[in-house]
Formats: structure tokens, C-alpha cells, sequence
């Protein structure tokens, strides 16, 4: 009986945030298949598969890997980030314009080494930015996403953050549907931008197994999360995101931090999601000094966790 009432309480809690965020797909949302290409990166061993999500009035281009030789019967990696080449160790506009190596957020390719399936989703306010001649070259956040939100903001009533759970749901249903996730588990991963999104993708759609994400930035004070791109200024009264957090209960769910947006700072907000979970486990707790780059050796002990966690 406590179990049912558990999951009732759960369920109206996660229509809640669903609602207020926006964070439905869209309802006349559909994929269809992309082509097939080989990886650019020397160590990525087999092909990336595209496809692309139909999603609000414009299209998203999704890549699938699978490690060859790697049968679909271990787990899936949803990894959101703002575009997905650099996943992959692959340059993009992004990376081209800031001077950065693109291996060094080469997530999806660390991944892959890990023996995982990865699905690659883009973020809808990049694409924006990056198609834009005004935006395409700008340095801060607010210069480069700031046209795109505005312009989200005028086209849509959700949230942006609920706009892009929306992005991954609909991505999730195109990778079941598809085939190409077999008999894997389904779990997702991201870093910064990334983890919000994942956290969130968790916590909302429960065909995840399981989840993970570094230096989200756990809480509402914690991070960025008023910026237009996310929640445009508003932040629910009374709720924050432990409540969230929590319904990912009683599937795994690794938080990983190194001080800057998680760390002991929002230890309690960790404390009270945890909670949720059956005896108190389920939800745990991996700290480092390194700050908000997500250091090689963190992603191999968060790779090694999904793989154990089911």
C-alpha cells in the first residue's frame, strides 16, 4: 500500500513539473532516418547512424553509435550536449570558432571505449545560434543564445528548458521505435548544459534505467537556471530541485561534482533527494577538486557506475 501511494505521489509530482516546465514532445513530433557516415576520430571503431527529430518546427540531426563489435545487450547512453560532432572528437562550428579541441569534450567517444552505445542529441538553441550570420561568432552566452531565446519566446509558451526534455523525449521514442537500442538498457549522461538536460530527461521520462550527470548544478541558487534559455527568469515557488531529483526513485542516478556548481555547497538539496530512494540508496554521490571540467578519469568512473547500476 505504501509502495502505490509512493508512486502516486510520484507520478502527480512529475505531471507537475512536466506541466509547469513544458517539458511535453511535440504532439505532431516525428523522426526519420539520416544517413550513415563513418566517424572522423582514428579510435571511433564502427559507423555513426543519423536521424532527425521533427520537433516543434525544426529539425534536429541525432547520431547513433554503436562500438563494433559491441552487441546491443548492454546500455545505451542518451548524451545531450549543444552539438554533437565534438561528442564524437569531431571539430564544429562551435569548436572551430572558440579555438577548442574538440577531443576535449569528447564524451561519446570515451563512452564508446567504455563498450557503450551512445545517441548523440543537439541542442536546439546551438543550431539556432549557429545558423545565425549575428550569432554565429559570439563569445558570452547571453550574446550567442540570447536571439535564439527571444525567438523561442515568441514561438513557443514552454519553457526552453521544457523545449529541449521535450527534444530528448521525442529522441528517446525515435530510438525505441528505430530498433537500434536492442535489448539495451537506456540511460543518459551529460556535463554542464549537458547534465541539466540529463537530469531533467531522468527525473521526467521514465523509460531511462538509469542516469548521470557532472556539475548540473543541483538547486536553483546553484547555477544559471533564470537565464532565457532555461527558465527565463522564473523559478517555481516552494519546490526546488531535490523534488525534482527525486523522481528518478528507485532507478540509479550517479550526481558527480567538483565543486563549483555541485559540491558540498548543495550537499542538503542531495541529502533530501536521496530520501526518495527505498532505504536511502539509489542516488549517489561522486566528489572531486578538479572544479567544472569534467576530468577523464571522473567520465571513467561515471562509465564504469552505468554499467553496474541496472
Amino acid at each position: 500500500m505504501e509502495e502505490f501511494e509512493a508512486q502516486a505521489d510520484a507520478a502527480e509530482t512529475r505531471s507537475w513539473w512536466q506541466g509547469w516546465l513544458g517539458a511535453d514532445p511535440d504532439p505532431r513530433g516525428a523522426w526519420r532516418w539520416g544517413s550513415s557516415r563513418d566517424p572522423e576520430h582514428p579510435e571511433m571503431h564502427g559507423q555513426i547512424q543519423q536521424f532527425v527529430l521533427s520537433s516543434f518546427g525544426s529539425e534536429l540531426v541525432c547520431e547513433f553509435h554503436r562500438p563494433k563489435g559491441v552487441p546491443p545487450s548492454g546500455v545505451v547512453v542518451v548524451v545531450p550536449f549543444y552539438d554533437t560532432p565534438p561528442l564524437f572528437g569531431e571539430p564544429s562550428e562551435r569548436t572551430r570558432r572558440s579555438g577548442r579541441d574538440p577531443v576535449l569534450g569528447a564524451y561519446g567517444l570515451q563512452l564508446a571505449q567504455a563498450g557503450h552505445a551512445v545517441l548523440a542529441v543537439p541542442w536546439w538553441f546551438e543550431q539556432v545560434s549557429a545558423a545565425d550570420p549575428g550569432t554565429v561568432g559570439a563569445g558570452s552566452l547571453e550574446e550567442r543564445y540570447g536571439p535564439a531565446a527571444e525567438r523561442h519566446r515568441r514561438e513557443q509558451s514552454m519553457t526552453g528548458l521544457g523545449r529541449s526534455i521535450g527534444d530528448l523525449r521525442l529522441a528517446v521514442t525515435a530510438l525505441q521505435d528505430s530498433g537500434l537500442a536492442g535489448e539495451d538498457r537506456l540511460a543518459t549522461f551529460g556535463h554542464s548544459l549537458g547534465g541539466k538536460l540529463a537530469m531533467h530527461l531522468a527525473a521526467l521520462d521514465t523509460r531511462l534505467d538509469a542516469g548521470a550527470a557532472h556539475e548540473p548544478g543541483l538547486g536553483f541558487a546553484h547555477s544559471n537556471w533564470t537565464d532565457p534559455w532555461y527558465l527565463d527568469g522564473a523559478v517555481p515557488e516552494g519546490r526546488d530541485q531535490d523534488e525534482l531529483l527525486g523522481l528518478v526513485a528507485p532507478r540509479p542516478f550517479l550526481l558527480a561534482g567538483g565543486g563549483d556548481s555541485d559540491g558540498t555547497h548543495n550537499l542538503e538539496l542531495f541529502r533530501s533527494a536521496r530520501r526518495r530512494w527505498p532505504d536511502h540508496k539509489g542516488l549517489e554521490l561522486l566528489l572531486h577538486d578538479g572544479g567544472h571540467p569534467l576530468p577523464n578519469h571522473v567520465l571513467a568512473g561515471i562509465s564504469a557506475w552505468l554499467r553496474t547500476s541496472g
